[in-house]
């Protein structure tokens, strides 16, 4: 008659220290979470807390939130997506360290977890809603992950190559971003990552209004929903490549840069509901059939434990702490006289956001070169940017932009502005590697985790001549002092 009742506290005692590794072994996440919302406007605040109460309600109110064991029944579906969002998270905070996927992966995981302890119609039954939260919450208070340009400069990429086939203009892709960020600008739908999340929303959205079924048809559905937003992209900035580089009509691209991005978008998002009348609706029947005919997996709470305890011990890891010490300042050489220059405030936001090691803006001279320079040293990519769009921000035009190999060792991205008035230079450097291309940047951070870049952005006063001795010398100097800070 004692045993019993020791047995069931034993279990529950699991439970607790099941939970509590969980939640430990995403601290990061949640430091990410409050971080953000202190740093978010008002109106994001609003918004998520205005879907927050929606989303409850619809929880409580259809009680999926009603807990019918103490103890983890260790059902396949539930287990998956709780091991599979734990192990998502951890390779996403490894590879690319974006928070708002990694948030996203935790609160799928979090709700594979809830699975264990409701019963499986139940679970079933608020999947979409679970899904709806981990798309909307974590790009809510923040929304820039950084992917917004590399989707941008692929996308260009694409274009170009299509011109090419098509022998239509010998344009880049580097005149494709200067073209498109040259006419009228739109926020939403046009914007490539945002389109990509509004159409995500919308899918799921429906998905929950017309009680669509989460499964393989609908996963199917849903990479069509994601290829149909970038074919439309692609379609838009093809478009208005053609209409200004080929057939010559600016302003005919300008009336119709916003239409194109909106009608593109309705056309996407009405093949998606097509596709989605194909998936079954949930139903009552359909669930108790499920449920009935589901078992539940042979498991030992103490397997589990152990598993969820060595991935949040594993999650804790971080390959980039010895590196982040070894970060100093840059010290120019004398032949090149400095003036610390103070950040703006939009400068000083994004680098505080991006936990920035070392940024450093200056006001230079070197013989006859004058101008200004930012010299940005990290070992995560978000921290980094391209400067191109900075320019733009601060109302300069770009007349043409392309890669130049100034000397030997640097690979660099070249710049005319303000109508060939004044020019611009700017490349990402490690210790082995020099580029002027902001995605190879990106896939040297996933493919070389524990290697520090610097990001040198040079605005000089005039026009100069990338091919003079003096650039050369110049921007070698500076090659050759941040080469030996990586080096020491």
């Amino acid at each position: 008659m004692i045993s019993k009742p020791i047995f069931k506290q034993e279990n529950y005692f699991q439970t607790v220290l099941l939970i509590t590794a969980w939640i430990l072994g995403n601290t990061w996440t949640f430091w990410w979470f409050f971080k953000s919302l202190r740093d978010a406007s008002l109106l994001n605040i609003i918004i998520l807390g205005i879907a927050v109460i929606a989303l409850s309600v619809q929880l409580f109110s259809k009680g999926l939130l009603k807990i019918e064991s103490a103890m983890p029944r260790y059902r396949l579906y539930p287990l998956l997506l709780m091991l599979g969002g734990e192990i998502g998270a951890i390779l996403l905070k490894w590879c690319i360290s974006i928070p708002q996927l990694i948030l996203l992966c935790f609160i799928l995981g979090s709700y594979g977890l809830l699975g264990l302890f409701i019963s499986y119609h139940t679970w079933h039954k608020g999947l979409t809603v679970a899904v709806i939260a981990a798309c909307l919450i974590p790009f809510s208070i923040a929304f820039n992950s950084g992917l917004g340009f590399p989707v941008r400069v692929l996308t260009a990429h694409t274009v170009a190559q299509t011109l090419s086939y098509f022998h239509l203009s010998a344009v880049s892709s580097h005149d494709i971003i200067v073209m498109e960020n040259g006419i009228a600008q739109i926020d939403l739908p046009c914007s490539g990552m945002k389109s990509l999340w509004t159409g995500t929303v919308f899918l799921l959205g429906v998905t929950w209004l017309e009680k669509r079924q989460l499964g393989f048809r609908w996963l199917l559905v849903a990479l069509a929903n994601i290829t149909f937003l970038v074919m439309v992209n692609v379609i838009r900035v093809f478009s208005l490549v053609v209409l200004i580089e080929v057939l010559q009509q600016k302003q005919i691209a300008e009336v119709l840069h916003l239409p194109l991005g909106i009608i593109g978008f309705i056309v996407a998002s009405g093949l998606t509901w097509l596709l989605l009348q194909k998936v079954p609706r949930y139903n009552q029947k359909s669930s108790v059939i499920q449920e009935t005919e589901y078992k539940q997996i042979k498991l030992s709470s103490n397997w589990l434990l152990g598993i969820v305890v060595i991935l949040s011990l594993v999650g804790q890891l971080n390959f980039n702490q010895a590196k982040i010490a070894e970060i100093k300042s840059i010290v120019l050489p004398q032949e090149i006289a400095t003036n610390t220059l103070p950040l703006t405030a939009t400068e000083a936001s994004f680098f505080n956001k991006q936990n920035t090691s070392f940024v450093e803006k200056l006001r230079f001279d070197s013989n006859s070169l004058s101008g200004s320079m930012l010299i940005v040293k990290t070992d995560t990519w978000q921290a980094h940017h391209p400067p191109e769009l900075c320019l733009m921000g601060s109302g300069l035009k770009i007349d043409k932009m392309n890669s130049k190999l100034i000397n030997d060792s640097i690979n660099a991205r070249w710049l005319s502005l303000q109508d060939g008035k004044l020019s611009a230079t700017y490349w990402f450097q490690s210790y082995d590697v020099t580029t002027d291309d902001f995605i190879s940047r990106i896939w040297e951070h996933i493919s070389h985790r524990n290697k520090t870049w610097v990001l040198v952005s040079v605005l000089f006063d005039d026009w100069e001549n990338p091919d003079s001795g003096e650039v050369k010398d110049f921007t070698n100097t500076i090659y050759e002092t941040i080469n030996q800070s990586l080096n020491i």
